[in-house]
């Protein structure tokens, strides 16, 4: 089985914890379940770190920033959630899955026509250096 963990999951717990009360997720919700402000997390790519393997990956999310009140307002929810990613990783929190070692915005917050009807949409690629925890039992992992 391999040790190194999906990135969702540890973008969850860091957008979750940092952003009350906006919806985050890895899939859209049904129409009449849908909550704006609303984050939408997708790999899209990534690799591993050539000589570690084991030990170091580079994923790239698409993270989508929707909101129902207006284009400023989408823009700077994606802003926030950057900041969370960017504080996360200069502080190493770590989590069951791992913590993020380095983080690099591929591209940045581009405005798109939204999925949803009455909304706005602003989205960028990031990438997220992973690293899994080496020895669990020894290090002190923070309970989100």
């Amino acid at each position: 089985m391999s040790r190194m963990p999906r990135i969702s999951p540890i973008a969850l717990r860091i957008l979750r914890d940092s952003l009350p009360g906006v919806t985050v997720t890895t899939w859209g919700a049904d129409i009449d379940y849908r909550t704006f402000p609303l984050i939408n997390i997708r790999r899209v790519g990534g690799k591993r770190h050539e000589s570690k393997p084991n030990l170091l990956a580079f994923q790239v999310i698409e993270m989508t920033c929707y909101t129902n009140v207006g284009l400023p307002e989408t823009e700077q929810l994606y802003e926030d959630a950057l900041e969370a990613l960017f504080e996360a990783q200069r502080l190493q929190t770590l989590y069951p899955e791992g913590y993020l070692h380095s983080i690099k915005e591929t591209m940045g917050a581009t405005q798109f026509s939204s999925l949803f009807m009455d909304s706005w949409r602003v989205q960028g690629l990031i990438q997220l250096g992973h690293r899994p925890l080496q020895n669990q039992e020894n290090i002190h992992v923070t309970k989100r």
